[in-house]
């Protein structure tokens, strides 16, 4: 992809001379245009007239080009028709008039004497001090750019370092994607120079992204509250625009379907590694995909199939089914690559996958419905739920019509869910497991390395919970339970195991 095209100002659409509008109404008769003193400002505006030798200073009230209008003196005699012997009109240091002026009109406003004079034998320069006015009412003051924030150097150096990094990558990476073929850069079908492209990359490029991500979120988590949002938009001017080449990234921050975490996104982690329109889009893409927060997507999914794996183990060669149910399944990656993996089924599965996205359970259908028809003897029967998030929290009796089940998990759900919410979902889903039964709860932990990225690039925001506060939520739910943390292999999202004595 291009580097991004910057701004340009719109041309004001051009009409013909014929096209243009004139006055309407009295309007039609011209006469100079008068400013209220409110509409030149930030300019101070000063008249002072003198008469019978005593000088006064008065608030400006509108000016013209040939005249001005302003309060009165209390107590001081005036009559339509009089000449004021001097009139200074300024505008901060610019003396816009000095001169006789005569008084052609006078009016009451809430007991206020306003007096409408007009220069003598002069036209004010109303354009010269509208410029006045223009200049004066810009400022720069860096320290109330959104971006600003005291100190923070060690993080402000890291986030620069990085999109420096980004720049000379992207060019280096233009230079590869004109010497490869199309095939080898975007092709469906591996081989071998594809493979060591991506290999290269993964070790080269995503690793120093990796490393530089974890580093900046390190830094960020030592910022005080106060200057969060002012170092969120320093990141995101300086490299937001990189990271949105992941079609991954993108995905994740605008949210097509509404929500964070849909099977789309999950895909990208799960499968599509290596995905954008450019050699530059695929790479960071692939970094992301490198970072220890979507390696603990991947590996909770594995821990979820292994511990499934086992349970089926366990039961080798008994008639009686194995009942599983998969709480905001999404894409059901574990349950694909299962079945995937078992050369047979040595037990009947009845399995249920609950989602409140339609699109998430048809695509889970698709993939699915071949890996269990290839099993003989209706071994695998895989039933798909779709019903709302919101009536999973209130109906304790949701799941009742399925009878009791022998596993029961939900990997990312939880990661949205209040402390109050999430005991009470997970003592209903407790109470439908089977006598040894077991419930796997995954929740990240707030030492999560990629929170700068999700909370400040993606607008993702989780509840995290340790390790302590996932077990006191298990054993409030379900106090006769055994509990145990189950931890995937980057540490950053554990799973409560709760078993039915």
């Amino acid at each position: 992809m291009a580097a991004p095209i910057k701004s340009v100002p719109l041309r004001p659409v051009q009409r013909n001379v014929e096209e243009l509008d004139g006055g309407q109404g009295r309007e039609v008769f011209f006469r100079p245009h008068r400013y209220r003193a409110h509409e030149l400002e930030p300019l101070r505006s000063r008249i002072i007239i003198t008469l019978a030798g005593e000088t006064h200073s008065c608030a400006l009230q509108d000016v013209s080009q040939n005249g001005v209008a302003f309060e009165w003196p209390r107590g001081v005699p005036v009559s339509v028709g009089d000449r004021i012997e001097s009139l200074i009109v300024s505008f901060d240091t610019f003396e816009a008039y000095r001169g006789e002026a005569r008084v052609g009109s006078l009016r009451d406003v809430d007991g206020t004497q306003l007096a409408g004079v007009s220069f003598d034998n002069f036209l004010l320069s109303v354009d010269e001090v509208l410029n006045l006015r223009s200049i004066r009412a810009w400022q720069y003051a860096p320290e109330k750019a959104a971006w600003h924030a005291t100190g923070q150097e060690k993080f402000k150096a890291q986030v620069a370092e990085l999109r420096l990094f980004f720049e000379d990558a992207e060019v280096e990476l233009q230079k590869m994607e004109a010497d490869l073929p199309w095939h080898v850069l975007h092709g469906d079908v591996d081989s071998p120079a594809r493979e060591a492209l991506i290999e290269q990359l993964r070790h080269g490029f995503a690793a120093d992204v990796v490393r530089q991500i974890e580093s900046i979120d390190s830094d960020l988590r030592s910022a005080p509250a106060t200057v969060q949002p002012a170092l969120l938009a320093y990141s995101r001017r300086y490299v937001h625009d990189f990271l949105m080449r992941s079609p991954c990234l993108h995905r994740m921050l605008h949210k097509p379907f509404g929500y964070p975490g849909d099977y789309e996104m999950m895909r990208f982690i799960y499968e599509r590694n290596f995905e954008g329109v450019t050699l530059f889009g695929k790479a960071v893409n692939l970094g992301f995909v490198e970072t220890s927060t979507s390696k603990a997507v991947k590996f909770r999914k594995d821990l979820v199939k292994h511990q499934l794996h086992n349970l089926i183990e366990s039961r080798r060669g008994s008639d009686k089914p194995l009942r599983i149910l998969s709480v905001a399944a999404g894409p059901a990656q574990e349950l694909l690559e299962l079945l995937e993996e078992l050369d047979e089924v040595t037990v009947p599965l009845e399995i249920v996958l609950f989602d409140q996205d339609k699109g998430s359970l048809a695509y889970a259908f698709r993939r699915l419905r071949p890996k269990a028809d290839k099993h003989r003897k209706k071994r695998v029967q895989i039933l798909y739920l779709h019903d709302s998030i919101k009536r999973l929290l209130r109906d304790a009796k949701l799941f009742a019509q399925f009878g009791e089940f022998d596993c029961i998990y939900s990997s990312g759900l939880f990661d949205y869910l209040q402390a109050s919410t999430a005991v009470i979902l997970t003592r209903n889903l407790f109470a439908r497991l089977a006598p040894g039964g077991k419930l796997l709860v995954g929740n990240m932990v707030p030492e999560n390395p990629g929170r700068w990225i999700m909370e400040q690039h993606l607008d993702w925001h989780l509840i995290y919970r340790s390790r302590a506060e996932q077990l006191e939520i298990a054993r409030r739910a379900a106090p006769s339970a055994r509990v145990q943390i189950l931890e995937e292999e980057t540490g950053v999202n554990p799973f409560v195991e709760l078993t039915r004595e």
